[in-house]
């Protein structure tokens, strides 16, 4: 046991915010009869630990006092312990999970508007409804491709410079698209793109080609991948193809 001193003294909680969370009813120590003094059991010191978690993942003390009451009691047993703390770990990784949907709308949000130079407000409305409603792209790439390949995608690390990078390309494209596939502008644009695909994949041509065919939407589908419209990669597809020499450019 230990009193509302040792306590704080231990774990770094301000007596202020120990009696507070009595108040609350998130923790409720022993008191000694006669001296009123508070006492601190294992329970309690389970219970503190949840809170600190619960708090850093910003939830109310309201709400965290309604998830504590579905607790149970600690003293030294093990068991209860690993029950307690799986939970919690199953708990922030639900949180990480969800935290990393809203990172990569608002990555995708800022690569779309650079890909293309403007503010569309039909998809800040679609970053709403996919906040709402998450859609089901992840799910439908774990199908297609393996956890190694995964790993891989551009599309698995919003964090990549690289990833920002295709943004840039795209915009080239898109203004190259009236351009004849075999023009000085487009064939470096191809040049760009090999080159980018490269590095993204790590060479891996194997890789390339069936992402490739993932992104490319088939007939009455939605792009899979943003800007990457049935025209643009008919283009793109083109440019490349001439640059390495497997069409021929004249009509």
């Amino acid at each position: 046991m230990y009193t509302v001193g040792q306590l704080s003294k231990l774990t770094g909680v301000s007596v202020r915010t120990l009696h507070y969370y009595e108040k609350l009813g998130l923790l409720q120590p022993d008191r000694k009869t006669g001296n009123q003094y508070r006492s601190y059991s294992e329970n309690d010191i389970l219970r503190l630990q949840k809170i600190a978690v619960l708090k850093h993942m910003h939830f109310k003390l309201s709400e965290i006092k309604i998830i504590l009451d579905n607790g149970e009691v600690a003293h030294n047993d093990v068991a209860v312990w690993s029950r307690a703390l799986t939970q919690q770990m199953a708990f922030v990784k639900q949180q990480q999970d969800k935290l990393q949907a809203v990172e990569h709308l608002l990555y995708s949000t800022l690569y779309a508007m650079r890909a293309s130079e403007q503010v569309n407000i039909d998809e800040m409305l679609e970053f709403i409804r996919e906040l709402e409603q998450p859609p089901q792209g992840k799910a439908l790439r774990q199908q297609y491709f393996s956890p190694e390949e995964l790993e891989l995608l551009p599309i698995n690390d919003v964090s990549n410079p690289l990833t920002m990078e295709w943004a840039d390309i795209l915009r080239r494209v898109k203004g190259l698209l009236a351009e004849p596939p075999d023009s000085p502008a487009a064939q470096q644009l191809a040049s760009s793109i090999i080159e980018y695909a490269d590095t993204m994949f790590g060479g891996d041509e194997q890789l390339i080609q069936k992402y490739w065919d993932y992104i490319t939407p088939q007939e009455g589908q939605n792009t899979r991948v943003y800007g990457m419209t049935t025209e643009v990669m008919q283009y793109m597809d083109a440019v490349i193809r001439i640059y390495l020499g497997e069409e021929d450019p004249r009509p």
